[in-house]
Formats: structure tokens, sequence, C-alpha cells
């Protein structure tokens, strides 16, 4: 059952841009179509300080052909950018602070750039914490664009790291315990599960060579065990999720897919797309 109706949501990220027409209910997130649009090595190089869009004419006639492959939609879109174009930190901030406001002050003081220049968002993860995220204005003009020069019609602004755990915050992990595993092409994001609220979340860069799996499961190994948390079960959502379910499963780990659907009539599979959770 759903609880509202479909949304729209255009992704970028290194190798593609993708955009799905998805509802959001009880059980999850159910794609009702989708569409996947490859992009030339080096076309868009996700960063959180220099533009990204290293060729911006390839990356506009990819969405114009994305966005004929979803029929023209009319409807305003959800843009959501990489995760490697923000810094994210857990604050706790003062009960009389806003939460934004206090993630402004917090992150702006270590920017390379002006903090009139940064673009600030938080989810809230309970237990008085938030996940605060800043990106360099400059950065987002360059996709938001992209996307107007190809006929999107912006209606929101999301990050795929926070739209993912937004969305996987709504159905906690089984037990009340976990690590949720958000894989991006250049970064991936850790969040860990414990009583009832979010105690950790780290970022790292990717490197989807040989050793992929290894390298993200010492992390995210190392940061449930720095929250105090042992055998801990794994979620997975995002490009090679697949991939890395079966590396930890194989291994003797408890490993699923953070969302779930068929895949018939579409390009791939729900569990590869992290930012499912902006549909919410």
């Amino acid at each position: 059952m759903a609880l509202h109706g479909a949304r729209l949501v255009l992704a970028f990220d290194a190798s593609a841009v993708s955009a799905a027409r998805v509802s959001w209910g009880l059980s999850g997130p159910r794609v009702e179509a989708c569409a996947l649009v490859p992009l030339a090595p080096e076309a868009l190089l996700p960063s959180p300080f220099e533009p990204n869009l290293a060729r911006p004419e390839e990356v506009r006639a990819a969405l114009r052909e994305l966005r004929r492959a979803l029929g023209d939609p009319e409807r305003g879109a959800t843009l959501v950018l990489p995760s490697a174009v923000a810094r994210t930190a857990v604050l706790e901030p003062p009960a009389d602070a806003a939460p934004r406001d206090y993630a402004r002050f917090r992150l702006a003081q270590a920017l390379p750039y002006p903090p009139s220049d940064a673009l600030v968002d938080v989810v809230l993860l309970g237990k008085g914490r938030v996940l605060g995220a800043v990106v360099r204005r400059t950065v987002v003009a360059g996709y938001e664009e992209a996307a107007a020069a190809a006929g999107w019609k912006q209606e929101r602004l999301d990050l795929a790291p926070l739209a993912a755990l937004d969305g996987l915050m709504r159905r906690p992990p089984e037990g009340g315990a976990g690590v949720d595993v958000i894989l991006g092409e250049v970064g991936f994001s850790l969040a860990v599960f414990r009583d009832g609220a979010v105690q950790a979340f780290r970022s790292r860069l990717r490197d989807r060579g040989e050793g992929d799996a290894d390298r993200v499961q010492a992390e995210a190994e190392r940061t449930a065990a720095a929250a105090g948390l042992r055998s801990p079960r794994f979620r997975v959502v995002g490009p090679g999720a697949r991939s890395l379910i079966h590396a930890l499963s194989f291994r003797g780990l408890s490993a699923a897919a953070g969302w779930d659907g068929p895949r018939d009539g579409m390009p791939v599979e729900a569990c590869e797309l992290p930012w499912l959770g902006a549909a919410r």
C-alpha cells in the first residue's frame, strides 16, 4: 500500500545518470519505472570542491536521453547528488539550537571555501543526534543547470547517502541493531544502528577494483566495533550491492538488500539504487 502518489527522482553518479518513478509504502519503495543512461569515462567527476561536470554537454545529452526514456515527464523531480560531493558529520545540537543552524555553524568551521557558499542539510538520527551534510553551492549549481538545460523540472534536492539513510531509518534493522552500507561509485557510507538510533555514520572513498568487498567489509566491521556492535547484520544498497551481499554471505556474515523489488523491465535492481529514499 503506497502512502502517497509516485514521485520522480533523478540521480547522478560517476558512470551514469538514472531516474525512477517511485512510490513509497509500508514495505518500502516500489519502483514503477526506471531508466539508466551511461556516461563516458570522466564526463562527471564527483568532488566536494571543484566543478563536477567535466564535459557538461555530454552529461546534458545523457539527461535528455534519460528524460525521453521515461516518457518526457512533466512533473517535477528530486535531484539526487552522489555521496562524494558532500562532507558529513554526526552532531549533537544543544536543546535550544535549531539542528540545521547548528550543523551550519559546526561544519562551516572546517570548509576550504566561504561559509556563504555552503548548502547544509540534516537528517534526524534519534536520541538528540543529527547527521549534518554540507555541499558547495557552486558544485550544486552545475548539476541543477545541466538538469534544467535537458528539460528536467527540479522540485527538490537531496544527497544519495542522506536519502538512503532517511529511507532505511523508516524500516529499522531486525533486532534494532545492524550496519547499513550505502554504496556509491566513488564513495560509500556506513550507518550503525543500535538501541533504536543511529550511533555512528562514516563516509569513505571507494575503489571498485579487486578487493572492493574486503575493504568495505573491513571498514564496516571497524565502524560497528567502535560503536560497540559485534557480529552485525548488514543491509546493503547502491551500485554493486548484489555482489557485496554475495561476498559477505559467502564469508558467513548476515547480509541482505536494504530494499528489493522485481527487475522485470528495469535496467537495474532496486537495491542498486541507493537514493530511493528520496521518494519518501
